[in-house]
């Protein structure tokens, strides 16, 4: 059942499209993840969610409630639609304690003081900051300052968290570690939430559901393996790792069969197969379904390695196989010389065939 709907919005800034026929549908309790480039409309649909922004034209409903319908002339205010938000600059006030700033929306509400400190005792222990309700936030980490941030948002207990690129501020080791507090934490609330970010390892760590914008446009949606597995175009499955791409020769490439061939003359078989498709078309497969092989099979190669890069938990290899550069991740450190041959192999359910 819907419990957040975002239908047809479309918001222009001059001549400028933001978001043009954005959609989405989801469940209580789901996490949606809204990823893409700089520019391409994630954060004015967050901000239409939150009603910082007016769209155009479109729908927002939120467990049955209508917050915005362009038709209808209805804009509820942002603080009427029971909304929490997590912004990527923390947002808190430096002259009041940890304690004062959760409590601020609480007091705004006119709650009673025995109930509000009971309230932000209860959050700040669920976020890991139990008894730093006298601290200021000069004195806290940045990953503490986003958990008083999140705390905040879930003090006033709302029915949707909105988050804006939230762990963008903090160094790798610590985003690392956020993305997996965060995910536990909407998890164990049940709570339903849309997260801004640019990082797709973050969006696959924290959301049920993904979509991925480009120039304010849903390029594609699902969950975010299947997303990642299956990408439906170049753009995707660049923004989604790292991708090997063949122009495909339509006339040399039987669509129905799986029988590929690249306009540099490599064969693959893939288990992909649609004769439907039509345009410029590519061959697909990620680096890390590159395997190593001694003896020749299906989609078997000779490659000569133009350059080796240990990256800790793999090796990445640059290879050129019949004129056209390919990279490889392989587990662990295999790394190889220059100019050595290395054959490799390519599973035919690894081979896409992806649009333009």
């Amino acid at each position: 059942m819907t419990y957040l709907s975002v239908q047809g919005l479309r918001k222009e800034f001059g001549a400028f499209k933001a978001i043009d026929d954005v959609s989405l549908s989801l469940g209580r309790g789901r996490v949606c993840a809204l990823v893409g480039p700089s520019g391409c409309g994630k954060t004015t649909t967050l901000r239409s969610i939150a009603g910082l922004e007016t769209p155009d034209t479109g729908r927002i409903e939120l467990d049955g409630r209508i917050l915005f319908d362009g038709q209808a002339g209805i804009v509820v205010p942002p603080e009427e639609r029971n909304l929490g938000m997590v912004f990527q600059s923390y947002a808190l006030w430096p002259h009041k304690t940890i304690g004062e700033n959760v409590a601020l929306g609480l007091r705004i509400k006119g709650m009673g003081r025995a109930d509000i400190r009971e309230r932000v005792g209860s959050v700040l222990t669920l976020v890991g900051m139990g008894g730093m309700e006298e601290r200021y936030p000069a004195s806290l980490s940045g990953g503490q300052q986003q958990r008083v941030a999140l705390a905040r948002a879930l003090a006033l207990r709302p029915k949707c968290i909105l988050f804006d690129e939230p762990l963008s501020n903090l160094d790798v080791l610590l985003r690392e570690r956020m993305r997996f507090e965060i995910r536990d934490l909407l998890v164990k609330l049940d709570i339903t939430a849309v997260y801004v970010t640019h990082d797709q390892t973050e969006a696959m760590v924290i959301a049920d559901h993904m979509i991925v914008l480009n120039a304010g446009r849903i390029e594609q949606e699902g969950a975010p393996a299947d997303i990642y597995a299956r990408p439906r175009n170049r753009f995707t499955a660049e923004f989604l790792g790292r991708t090997n791409l063949l122009a495909l020769d339509h006339a040399t490439s039987d669509l129905a069969t799986g029988s590929l061939r690249s306009r540099s003359g490599v064969a693959l078989q893939t288990s992909d197969r649609d004769p439907r498709r039509s345009g410029d078309l590519l061959i697909a497969f990620r680096p890390e379904s590159v395997r190593v092989d001694e003896a020749p099979g299906p989609n078997s190669f000779a490659t000569r390695v133009i350059s080796a890069q240990f990256l800790g938990s793999q090796t990445q290899l640059t290879l050129d196989l019949d004129g056209e550069q390919i990279i490889a991740l392989l587990p662990g450190k295999q790394l190889r010389a220059p100019e050595e041959s290395l054959r490799i192999s390519v599973a035919p359910q690894d081979v896409l065939v992806l649009e333009e």
